[in-house]
């Protein structure tokens, strides 16, 4: 799987990570930012972004804060992303078309 080395400060320049998920509606760069799980204190999503030096897409993984509305919760948001060491590993993706098998309830 190819990957490229971003810094913390060229992820930032271009919008990665998005303020909010539905802000990739609004950028050129940014392709799509999903849900990927959640943790106790916080959610881990993933920014799909264009580079824009190469015209490559990759995907980052990245924290942020929960949004539940959950006053448990607390306002706990991750230092730099959950991004340690002022770099980070992408992945070089590509949008494929995938089937996949579910169980579902009879008719």
């Amino acid at each position: 799987m190819p990957t490229r080395t971003f810094t913390a400060a060229e992820l930032a320049a271009i919008g990665v990570p998005p303020d909010e998920p539905q802000d990739v509606q609004y950028s050129d760069v940014l392709l799509a930012d999903e849900h990927v799980a959640t943790l106790k204190y916080t959610a881990k999503r993933r920014c799909i972004f264009r580079a824009p030096d190469d015209a490559r897409t990759y995907a980052v993984e990245y924290e942020t804060r929960l949004d539940t509305g959950d006053y448990e919760v607390g306002d706990y948001a991750p230092d730099d992303h959950g991004w340690y060491g002022g770099t980070v590993e992408a992945a070089e993706v590509e949008e494929r078309q995938v089937t996949v098998t579910q169980w579902v309830p009879v008719d």
